[in-house]
């Protein structure tokens, strides 16, 4: 080790994955008898482990006593960073395999509620043309999630609205949404054939948290810039926009492609000046091993459903979206 190699125990003695496992699953049970058994070991062996684990870190993770086992407040700290070594390492080494296996073996895409329905069919589909024999798995994540999935190995490439820019993650846009707004049956705007911004901001604006995606968060935002809508009331992480909008006079703003309906409407927005886009993405640093291919359908796939195209437009030229019946669905 150099002397500007960072000793990760302090010590001269690194830390093992194998050690941080064994606190991991000890600092779950909180029994060692229990750990033990669920890594298939004796106590003997996992205790010597934790014990070499707590002399490397110079610092107890553990009270002991005849009846209980607790986390000290290092260990806790521990135990948060060991779950995202551990995941981290699992990752690699499964997208090592993943690239070896070749453009016969498998891609795993991460995909975002939104790009679920409006892109995932099609693009597997033109995957399916040019690659019979490739193995796909789907990973359904919200929002950036989708982006640290893809740049720690979690998946080879992945599906999402308005992506970061970054020199680490490369970007192809898929399909271009006009923005629709969301309101419940009965809602004052749900009867008309298109809303305009100042209508719409006489309610109450329903919004998703600011990283499920950042940037389609920023995007519904700028929107309203000049008509700063009379409430704002942003979701937590485990509810839609647009059901949050069924308990509320309030509205949503989505791609006109998302998954509504049911006690929903979408209204277009006749004078909305920006659009959602839909991209592929894919680690700079680690492209995925079928990334020509994937590139290939991904083309033909927007081509084939015109998912590009400029929307129609409106008599004044704006682009705007036809209301109809969409379909609900949860996440």
């Amino acid at each position: 080790m150099t002397s500007n190699e960072r000793d990760p125990a302090g010590n001269g003695l690194p830390l093992e994955l194998r050690e941080l496992r064994y606190f991991a699953v000890l600092a779950e049970e909180l029994h060692f008898g229990r750990a033990a058994e669920r890594l298939h070991i004796s106590q003997s062996p996992l205790s010597q482990a934790i014990a070499q684990l707590e002399r490397k870190l110079g610092t107890r993770l553990l009270d002991r006593s005849s009846r209980h086992v607790q986390l000290t407040a290092a260990g806790s700290v521990l135990l948060h960073h060991a779950r995202r070594l551990l995941r981290e390492a699992g990752d690699a080494v499964d997208a090592t395999r993943r690239a070896g296996s070749g453009e016969t073996g498998s891609l795993k895409l991460a995909v975002g509620p939104v790009s679920r329905e409006a892109i995932l069919p099609g693009l597997r589909h033109a995957l399916d043309e040019r690659l019979p024999s490739l193995t796909i798995e789907v990973v359904e994540l919200g929002g950036d999630d989708v982006v640290e999935a893809v740049l720690r190995g979690g998946a080879d490439a992945g599906l999402m609205l308005t992506p970061p820019s970054g020199d680490d993650v490369q970007a192809v846009p898929l399909r271009r949404d006009s923005a629709v707004a969301i309101v419940r049956r009965g809602h004052p705007l749900s009867s008309h054939e298109q809303v305009t911004l100042a209508e719409l901001a006489k309610h109450t604006l329903v919004l998703w948290p600011h990283d499920i995606p950042r940037g389609a968060h920023d995007l519904v935002l700028a929107l309203f810039h000049g008509h700063m809508p009379a409430s704002l009331r942003v979701t937590d992480r485990h509810s839609g926009a647009a059901w949050d909008a069924m308990h509320a006079d309030g509205f949503a703003v989505v791609p006109a492609s998302s998954a509504v309906g049911g006690d929903f409407v979408a209204v277009p927005i006749h004078d909305a000046d920006v659009d959602f886009t839909m991209s592929l993405i894919w680690s700079d640093a680690t492209p995925p091993a079928v990334l020509p291919a994937l590139l290939d359908a991904a083309d033909a796939a927007a081509d084939e459903n015109d998912w590009l195209a400029p929307a129609p437009a409106t008599s004044d030229g704006r682009g705007a979206t036809a209301a109809r019946p969409l379909r609900l669905s949860r996440g």
